[in-house]
């Protein structure tokens, strides 16, 4: 047997382009021998609630008012980690995702997160002494730290999602999708990022969007 593939992501909650690669990620660790570990990236502290200029404008305050919930979430996530507890740090950022962007498909942008979201997504798997962790600022330096680690592997404006492999001391921002590969194909994706993420002298590819969600916040 090989040795597992420890991969660490960098999201945002508040992201739906990272819901949408965390899908992705899911479906090709057990086939390829991943350990997944969902690292802070909290754009609360990257940008504060400033949106970038091509976020429409109709949606500029439901996308700020996403990362101030989303912050809060990713706290109870440094809260977790610092009792070991990295499997449930994945499950509630998937309840969180089913919430938000689960189905049934959506043609425009979801509703904001209302604040007491949070409290009852962590009550529905977790004790209850994490629901406080949302609104307790001392977990923000651990936040700063991610962030920072974020830029170490990425580079200095670090986008959401990244992926990190843990052998290897840089990383890439994305890959982005829409929607998901699946089956075959997202094996094949999984193997051509993982040459370039073993690839050093990479650092950059792109092309025009095609059906991105309609609630995109970048």
């Amino acid at each position: 047997m090989t040795d597992p593939v420890r991969v660490s992501i960098y999201i945002d909650p508040s992201c739906p382009w990272t819901w949408i690669t965390a899908a992705w990620l899911r479906e090709v660790a057990p086939q390829r021998g991943l350990v997944l570990r969902w690292r802070s990236l909290s754009l609360m502290q990257r940008d504060g609630t400033e949106l970038p200029p091509t976020v429409p404008e109709q949606i500029r305050a439901l996308a700020s008012a996403a990362r101030i919930q989303s912050h809060r979430l990713l706290r109870v996530f440094e809260a977790l980690r610092a009792q070991s507890r990295e499997d449930d740090i994945g499950g509630l950022y998937q309840r969180w995702g089913e919430r938000l962007f689960g189905a049934p498909a959506r043609s425009g942008p979801p509703g904001p997160p209302a604040p007491e979201l949070v409290a009852e997504l962590v009550a529905a798997g977790l004790p209850e002494e994490f629901i406080a962790a949302a609104d307790d600022e001392f977990w923000d330096a651990a936040l700063s730290d991610s962030l920072d680690a974020a830029r170490k592997a990425c580079g200095p404006h670090p986008l959401t999602p990244a992926i990190v492999l843990d052998e290897s001391p840089t990383g890439l921002c994305g890959p982005v999708f829409s929607p998901a590969p699946t089956g075959e194909a997202a094996l094949r994706a999984w193997d051509a990022v993982r040459v370039l993420l073993a690839e050093p002298g990479f650092f950059e590819l792109g092309r025009a969007r095609t059906g991105p969600p309609a609630f995109a916040t970048g």
